[in-house]
């Protein structure tokens, strides 16, 4: 420790060990007795800088504080940032510090403004002081802007070929452990050639000595033991398991301020804690690394730990480990058992698959979108066996619901002959929200793949979509050539409304733009978009296109056009709702989206259920009137079960002895039925708001979002702002509308390209931080949202 003569306007306090660093401890000057005390003034920090620097100048030949801190570091020989160059000003009356613009910065939390390097007053308490990093984790904390800021005030000269934030730390770390500045001709004017410091830096030969000294003379609070809540962009306190190697035997402080978890230790460790197989992976890389400088890991004293701990997790580089995540797809996949909503499912009759949760084009980790839904309930027939046993047969329901897909974009084709889940052949319905390629590409390439599996005499396969799809998908396959498509026909939604938020542009040339003004819905839904309102759209021409359908391509005639309604009793903001399908078990309906090009959400509604009947109250009034149900006529005495169950509401019937039997007495209430929601790209769902009530699985897209600490730039209004811009929406906007219709679960899909879905430790965190952020909108629990990955299956159990 330094302390200069009294004459200077402050005092500098190196502190050269984490224990020695009890900042706002100030060593004060000698006071003049003719000067009294409400007349003191401190002088300002441009003076105090200029007094510093003169003597410096004057003893050493340095003229900078940056190359007071690079002396420091070279002749201690010491890591980051255990040397501490501090310029403080005498303690005011009121206890404010002025402190030195160098370490201002690092105080101030970065909120997308340009920093000045003007001295700031700051009103601190006797612990407030910005501190380096002391290890390589802390480091790879920093921003790359901090890191530049770093080295500029330690005096590392630039690296041209550094640009990825990886190689800057690289880069810190080794100029920092090696002899690099060591070696240096300023250094050596200050150590002898034998590595020994010269008498005129003053200090360096007593450091170890004068370090309890120090101690002793610097002020103690008892307050100052408690942690202090750590403010955004100030580095992690100092640890303390990293200490030169010349002090090892000198006893360390225990009562220093502990490390305080970072939101991002928090979110990791929650994460190792909900998989235990990639918590496994990474303990077993640690193990197995043999050098944690380079492959991450834990120290050396912490190398044989069993678990990553709130104690433990700041000496693990977890950022540049290399460990293997697990692997495996659909049930193999470790989110399939231990993520929370799947964690306690059991299989239904009705699930959903998620083939593809990627937006714009498919990538290594995630295709792009597609969704099936599998039907898979069977009809069931109550029969007597020949000891009058009543038993059960299952036996599959004519036709077989099948599988329907929503969406089918580039790649599909691949991404269902990866899982077992789906099986081309089994595809019935086809349903596509709007035109764009990442939406339909698929299309062509999937029914020659379900050629090839399916029989030319089975059913043909219903498509649905937006008008213009029709003649789209049959160009396509009529140039292509392709003659193993099965048999299907096209039927078109027509007349699909642009949201009155979007308005063409300028030039009338069909795109469409969000106008800010009309955001919010109470606008007339008008024919914007539709055919014949721009002459030159796919809309507009398809129709005049002289090429009638084959059966030699696949398609057959019955294609129907669907037409609107907008008297439809669960029409919303008046926005029109198509009714899609309904076979009897199964309704659908779609509903127009806000996005850039005509899309549509669809809505799977299946219908109430008949109530199960109780047998046991049937049973003994059925035995004994058996011989008199005979003598009336009927054979089997047991099909007067399914007579009772499908009796109407407050129906009865009289056995032969006069026993009567009422609907509601051996019947259960009927079952509600089940309900989907699955949106196309939207910017907003309102439109789907009155069909979409009490949903049981909503699927909501969320391509984008802000996060802290892995976005750089912006803050969450500007990205919810671009997402609405391009006809997007972020997780809180997926949960909002989840709450504003009671949906019991939320999975969020169709994610930026940015967004990998792998089982790494980083993409699941980044899921994990996205479904929190739906979390905190909807007000559901962590077990009724999940971001989807490819091939994750999602049971639908009945009500």
């Amino acid at each position: 420790v330094i302390q200069f003569p009294p004459d200077l306007a402050s005092s500098i306090i190196i502190f050269c060990r984490p224990s020695v660093v009890q900042t706002g401890h100030i060593i004060p000057r000698q006071r003049s007795p003719t000067i009294r005390e409400n007349e003191r003034q401190p002088p300002s920090l441009s003076q105090c800088n200029q007094s510093i620097t003169a003597l410096w100048r004057q003893e050493i030949g340095i003229v900078t504080e940056r190359h007071i801190t690079r002396v420091i570091i070279s002749c201690l020989s010491i890591s980051l940032t255990h040397a501490f160059l501090s310029v403080l000003q005498t303690k005011r009356a009121n206890n404010r510090l002025v402190s030195d613009n160098v370490f201002a910065s690092y105080n101030a939390p970065y909120r997308g403004r340009r920093r000045t390097f003007q001295a700031r007053e700051a009103v601190q308490s006797d612990n407030d002081t910005a501190d380096y990093p002391t290890t390589r984790s802390q480091l790879e904390k920093m921003t790359l802007k901090q890191l530049k800021e770093l080295m500029l005030e330690l005096g590392i000269p630039s690296r041209p070929g550094n640009k990825l934030k990886k190689d800057v730390v690289d880069y810190i770390w080794d100029c920092v452990n090696s002899e690099l500045m060591a070696s240096s001709d300023l250094v050596k004017n200050l150590m002898g050639e034998d590595g020994s410091e010269k008498e005129k830096f003053p200090g360096l030969n007593g450091i170890k000595q004068s370090h309890d000294a120090v101690s002793d003379d610097l002020p103690t609070s008892s307050t100052n033991n408690a942690p202090k809540r750590k403010k955004p962009g100030n580095m992690p306190p100092l640890s303390v398991n990293t200490v030169p190697d010349d002090e090892e035997d000198e006893e360390i402080d225990h009562n220093e301020t502990p490390y305080v978890l970072t939101p991002k230790d928090r979110i990791v460790l929650d994460v190792l804690e909900r998989y235990p197989p990639l918590h496994d992976a990474i303990i077993a890389a640690c193990a197995a690394s043999t050098d944690n400088e380079v492959t991450g890991g834990f120290t050396n004293s912490n190398r044989g730990i069993e678990s990553i701990t709130t104690s433990n997790i700041d000496q693990c580089s977890l950022s540049t480990l290399l460990y293997h995540p697990p692997s495996g797809l659909a049930e193999n996949d470790m989110r399939q058992t231990y993520h929370p909503m799947l964690r306690n499912t059991t299989q239904s009759d009705l699930d959903i698959v998620f083939v593809g949760t990627a937006s714009c084009t498919p990538g290594i980790t995630r295709g792009v979108s597609c969704t099936a839904v599998r039907l898979n309930w069977r009809s069931s027939r109550v029969y007597n066996t020949a000891n009058g046993d009543v038993r059960s047969e299952r036996e599959e329901d004519k036709g077989s619901m099948g599988t329907w897909l929503f969406d089918c974009g580039e790649a599909t084709q691949l991404s269902i002959q990866k899982t077992s889940s789906i099986k081309p052949g089994k595809v019935s319905k086809i349903f596509i929200t709007h035109c764009h390629g990442d939406h339909s590409f698929g299309l062509p390439g999937l029914l020659c793949l379900m050629g090839t599996d399916r029989d030319r005499d089975a059913p043909p396969v219903e498509i649905y979509g937006p008008e213009g799809l029709r003649m789209w998908l049959r160009v396509a396959i009529r140039y292509s050539v392709s003659r193993i498509v099965p048999p299907y026909r096209v039927h078109e939604l027509m007349d699909v409304p642009m949201a009155p938020e979007w308005e063409q542009g300028h030039r009338r040339n069909g795109r469409f733009y969000f106008q800010w003004k009309k955001e919010g819905g109470g606008h007339r839904w008008g024919t914007k978009g539709l055919a014949g309102e721009d002459p030159v759209s796919w809309i507009s021409r398809a129709p005049m296109i002289n090429l009638d359908p084959s059966m030699d391509f696949g398609e057959v005639k019955g294609g129907r056009d669907i037409y609107p309604r907008y008297d439809h009793p669960q029409c919303h903001d008046g926005a029109p709702i198509w009714e899609v399908e309904n076979d009897g078990e199964v309704s659908v309906y779609a509903a127009p989206m806000s996005h850039g090009v005509p899309c549509v959400g669809y809505v799977i509604e299946e219908h109430d259920r008949p109530g199960r009947l109780r047998p046991e109250n049937v049973l003994s009034v059925i035995e004994r009137n058996r011989d008199g149900l005979i003598s009336s006529g009927v054979k089997n005495p047991m099909k007067v079960m399914a007579v009772v169950k499908n009796l109407p509401v407050g129906g009865t019937y009289t056995f032969p002895d006069g026993t009567i039997i009422k609907q509601e007495d051996v019947v259960e209430p009927p079952r509600k039925g089940r309900k989907l929601v699955i949106c196309g790209d939207t910017a907003d769902c309102r439109a789907l708001e009155g069909l979409s009530q009490g949903a049981d699985v909503l699927v909501h897209e969320a391509t984008n979002t802000f996060l802290h600490g892995v976005d750089k730039d912006g803050n969450m209004r500007m990205v919810t702002r671009d997402a609405k811009i391009h006809g997007h929406s972020t997780p809180l906007m997926a949960g909002e509308f989840a709450k504003r219709i009671n949906a019991k679960k939320l999975v969020l899909n169709h994610f930026s390209a940015r967004y990998k879905g792998d089982q790494s430790l980083d993409s699941i965190t980044i899921m994990t931080r996205m479904e929190r952020q739906a979390m905190k909108a909807s007000g559901l629990a962590e077990d009724a949202v999940a971001c989807a990955w490819d091939f994750m299956l999602l049971p639908v159990p009945r009500n």
